[in-house]
């Protein structure tokens, strides 16, 4: 018999799933798309925060990094704060083939958002979130640790 949380990770996976579609259409993986998308909103990042926001391990981040830096996507830069590590921007070839594919992305979910009813997305997201909170409070508790769920 599944659980409420057997049909929650279901629907998860079911999200993902349907990103890694779209993105493969575009001849990209699901995890290349999250890498792309995360420098390409937020401008020039660490790979650990990469990797920390989209839950990749650092090999995986290691190998994506050379995947995107072949196709000449990449461009590291040292970090003016710390010599010893590497931030990662967009090359100019880069920025031209992500961008349009995040314009198109965040126009389908602004429709999808749209057709559902921007109320009833921000209460479901809101739902959850504080599902989130609970649940990693449940988890942490016996560790010790109170972080609380924040996307």
């Amino acid at each position: 018999m599944l659980t409420q949380f057997d049909k929650l990770s279901d629907l998860s996976a079911k999200l993902s799933s349907l990103y890694a579609n779209w993105a493969k259409q575009r001849g990209i993986t699901l995890n290349e798309l999250h890498f792309l998308y995360h420098i390409g909103r937020n401008g020039t990042s660490s790979p650990t925060s990469i990797g920390e926001r989209w839950s990749l391990p650092k090999q995986t981040v290691t190998s994506i990094c050379k995947q995107l830096d072949n196709k000449g996507y990449l461009q590291f830069i040292t970090d003016e704060k710390d010599k010893r590590s590497k931030q990662i921007g967009l090359t100019e070839q880069g920025k031209t083939f992500i961008e349009p594919i995040i314009a198109e992305i965040t126009q389908i979910e602004w429709q999808t958002e749209q057709q559902y009813s921007s109320e009833k997305l921000t209460a479901l997201l809101t739902e959850v979130e504080q599902l989130l909170n609970i649940f990693s409070q449940q988890l942490n508790q016996k560790r010790g640790d109170d972080n609380e769920y924040s996307n």
